[in-house]
């Protein structure tokens, strides 16, 4: 497929795109799935916003992952029972409990998050310079229109979502 094949046909456009998401979520998977401490890749999403974005409650876990508050909290246990997260109550509100990474759930995700970057690089380095330069250009472009704005990697923006069917 050439550049001009692709400026014609959006549906070939987007079916590259297609592709390299799936390349790219076989490498998460296979990322989460090769860590020091077995995780579903909903609980990897979990430990990775907490990450990003810091404390939360659970409903706003839920919320964000877009999961009911008893699946999240479920998650959340299993995170805490392994030492990866941990709860305490709201300073400002007794009835709030809020949770945070300990030090081993950011390591696990520090460690995730550098296999997956090694993986990534192993395949750029595979692509000629022009070809990453050209795919920077793409991403960023796409990321920006998609709204993506940078650790927020597992939440999709409301403006991004199809738009309601009558």
């Amino acid at each position: 497929m050439t550049v001009e094949d692709l400026a014609t046909s959006p549906e070939a456009v987007a079916e590259a795109f297609l592709a390299a998401g799936r390349t790219l979520m076989g490498m998460s998977i296979a990322s989460v799935g090769a860590a020091r401490v077995e995780v579903t890749m909903v609980q990897f999403r979990t430990l990775v916003l907490l990450a990003d974005e810091g404390e939360r409650t659970v409903g706003e876990i839920g919320a964000e992952l877009g999961v009911n508050a008893s699946n999240a909290t479920r998650h959340c246990d299993r995170l805490q029972k392994i030492g990866l997260l941990r709860r305490r109550r709201s300073t400002t509100d007794g009835r709030v409990v809020r949770v945070a990474l300990t030090t081993d759930g950011r390591r696990l995700v520090d460690e995730v998050k550098a296999q997956r970057r090694a993986e990534v690089l192993q395949v750029l380095e595979r692509m000629p310079l022009r070809d990453q330069v050209g795919a920077v250009h793409a991403l960023t472009a796409f990321n920006r229109a998609a709204h993506e704005h940078g650790g927020g990697e597992w939440v999709a923006p409301q403006e991004v979502s199809p738009p309601a069917r009558p």
